[in-house]
């Protein structure tokens, strides 16, 4: 199922990224991946194991900021992708319904 989302541009694209940046720097963002937990799986890993991920991704619209950023662990990282929370959530139904 596609979702419409307005394009966003190359600029916006960029200004996101940069913001995602000096984020990570921030003690918030360190305190957040020191629980070492990823926000879509709920397993637990070393925080250096722990990934950035926005939950609506740039690319579909979201912003960097503290209510969209959260720890990922690489494979749930991967795996989402640029879907969008609703489109994440339709992706594990699947895999759940093939198991």
């Amino acid at each position: 199922m596609d979702y419409f989302i307005s394009p966003v541009t190359d600029e916006e694209i960029k200004r996101e990224r940069a913001k995602a940046r000096e984020l990570r720097q921030s003690s918030w963002w360190k305190r957040k991946r020191g629980e070492g937990t990823c926000y879509f799986c709920g397993r637990h890993f070393p925080p250096s194991e722990l990934t950035m991920d926005h939950i609506v991704p740039v690319v579909r619209g979201g912003k960097s900021s503290k209510g969209n950023l959260v720890p990922a662990c690489k494979e749930c990282n991967n795996k989402k992708k640029h879907m969008l929370p609703l489109e994440w959530e339709e992706y594990l139904e699947r895999i759940r319904e093939e198991d």
